[in-house]
């Protein structure tokens, strides 16, 4: 009996949600129907591929095996059923992923560019943590994701694009009190210090761990999480609240938008992030990873290299 793509579409669907009910809704069939082609996929291939539990499914051993060259077939089909229109449109269609604490301020720089390279991209942008996309990467949402690396991860190859340093960011008046004193930050002094709070964003975000990180003596009971995005973070340290570490990416924007915010600068070596980017393998050697990849890397230095002028 010859394996179909039919057999692993619901194959995958099934991996992906967990349970024969939801991956059946998920590819518009009725659970018996998707239950049979998953039996026929397992007589095929001469093994049980899943374990039933109450909870939902677990992938026996063939059945990990069977899905990562399952998402290999679907890449490649996919790439096959695309390939014809977008020779024709002279467009490449494909689902990016960027980090929450990058995509506002990359975008626009990205998308410019994005539309003035051949043969042209249109992205279809999903904003995440980085958790998030990498997921959506593994189980075939996405194409390619704009991250903080590493990821460490053969199945994502991965391209570093360009540096965002940290900048300590403030209410205007608590900064320059601190720059009359001669403060000057250094990551592990900053812990030993009596400056008040860290705030950082909530847990999920890397950009949060990278700060803690940055900053990892700070006195633990004056370390706040809970802030959703940048935004919310600048305006909160703005109104006094305490201090926090914004990326080079973000920090002009977020000055122009909140009023009382400042910045001071690391002495070197300024701790940062590295960003780059993964994508699936079936990607691998396409002219639009490359071009998605120079304009990434086109739209972060121009930011990093605005703040880098503007804040000294």
């Amino acid at each position: 009996m010859p394996v179909t793509l039919r057999q692993l579409r619901y194959f995958q669907a099934l991996v992906e949600h967990g349970s024969f009910s939801r991956a059946a809704e998920s590819v518009f069939v009725s659970q018996p129907a998707l239950s049979l082609q998953i039996r026929e996929l397992e007589a095929a291939l001469g093994g049980p591929l899943v374990e039933r539990e109450s909870r939902g499914v677990l992938l026996t051993r063939l059945g990990r095996e069977v899905h990562e060259q399952t998402l290999r077939v679907l890449d490649e089909t996919l790439l096959l059923e695309t390939m014809g229109k977008q020779y024709e449109e002279g467009s490449v269609r494909v689902a990016v992923g960027i980090i929450s604490s990058l995509a506002p301020y990359i975008l626009p720089g990205l998308m410019k560019r994005l539309n003035a390279a051949s043969p042209r991209i249109e992205p279809d942008v999903v904003e995440g943590s980085g958790q998030d996309l990498v997921s959506g990467l593994l189980a075939g949402r996405l194409d390619a994701a704009i991250v903080s690396l590493p990821l460490g991860m053969m199945e994502l190859p991965e391209r570093d694009l360009f540096e965002d340093r940290f900048l300590v960011a403030g209410r205007t008046e608590r900064l320059e009190a601190l720059r009359a004193h001669g403060f000057v930050p250094v990551p592990e002094d900053m812990a030993r210090t009596d400056i008040g709070p860290l705030l950082t964003l909530s847990d999920g975000h890397c950009l949060a761990d990278q700060i803690l990180g940055a900053c990892s003596m700070w006195r633990l009971h004056e370390v706040r999480r809970g802030a959703e995005s940048l935004a919310t973070l600048s305006r909160l340290v703005a109104s006094g609240a305490g201090l926090t570490l914004l990326p080079e990416t973000a920090a002009l924007c977020e000055g122009a938008a909140t009023s009382g915010l400042s910045f001071l600068r690391f002495d070197p070596p300024e701790p940062s992030r590295r960003i780059g980017m993964a994508h699936r393998l079936a990607a691998h050697g396409q002219r639009w990873i490359d071009l998605l990849a120079e304009a990434a890397a086109g739209a972060g230095e121009e930011l990093t290299q605005q703040a880098r002028e503007a804040i000294d």
